[in-house]
């Protein structure tokens, strides 16, 4: 049930950030991103290529910062 928990908060997370993203690339692998996995930071819609990027760059999101473009 946790897991279940935890699935779907991270679904809303990703799909509730609005707009297009500012990268067509993964921050965290430099993958291309997939269009409703992104999330706002610092005023930005960021996109990642799956949810495992998503809850990298929400543990750290200073790290992968500069690899936003």
């Amino acid at each position: 049930m946790k897991l279940l928990l935890s699935i779907l908060t991270l679904s809303a997370a990703i799909t509730c950030a609005a707009g297009e993203p500012v990268n067509k690339c993964c921050p965290v692998t430099g993958k291309p991103i997939i269009p409703n996995c992104k999330t706002t930071y610092e005023g930005k819609e960021v996109g990642f290529c799956s949810g495992k990027c998503f809850k990298a760059f929400k543990a750290d999101p200073k790290k992968y910062a500069d690899k936003i473009k």
